[in-house]
């Protein structure tokens, strides 16, 4: 009897060990995303058909189409020095799942941080050929804290 309950003992210690095991290795393995790598950055003005809310659209481009959900963020800085800041999540597309580039409304990154007539300066100063420069960073999730982003690229003369 002694040696029936020691043999239930260890196999009910031996399932439970599998089960933790496998337990971490999904977790571990599941959460992971696949990288990006950013290959260009360009502003598009001829997208909007009158109604005002879509004359400034940043396209952002990747080597691959994007398979998962990633949050980025951008710093526009044009040649007066207009300073626009934000972010947002990059989804995949699903009007175009090949697609490597997604369109983006500046007028999105406007925030609380930013200044009262940001619209007004988006209209006036992100325009292509003003645009010094362009950091785009991209977070496997919304950045809490100081975490390092998973893809940056720097574009400059847009």
């Amino acid at each position: 009897m002694a040696m029936l309950y020691v043999a239930r003992n260890r196999r009910r210690t031996v399932l439970r060990s599998m089960a933790i095991f496998t337990f971490f290795l999904v977790t571990l393995t599941g959460c992971s995303k696949a990288p990006v790598s950013l290959t260009s950055a360009q502003f598009l003005e001829s997208l909007d058909r009158g109604s005002g809310n879509f004359d400034r659209v940043l396209k952002i481009c990747f080597s691959e189409p994007l398979k998962d959900t990633y949050y980025h963020k951008v710093a526009i800085v044009t040649k007066e020095n207009v300073k626009i800041l934000g972010g947002g999540f990059l989804k995949p597309l699903a009007s175009d799942p090949t697609s490597k580039c997604h369109l983006r409304n500046v007028y999105s990154y406007i925030n609380k941080d930013s200044p009262v007539e940001a619209r007004q300066l988006i209209k006036d100063y992100v325009v292509g050929g003003n645009v010094s420069q362009v950091l785009i960073q991209v977070y496997n999730d919304k950045p809490k804290g100081k975490e390092l982003p998973i893809a940056e690229k720097l574009f400059r003369n847009l």
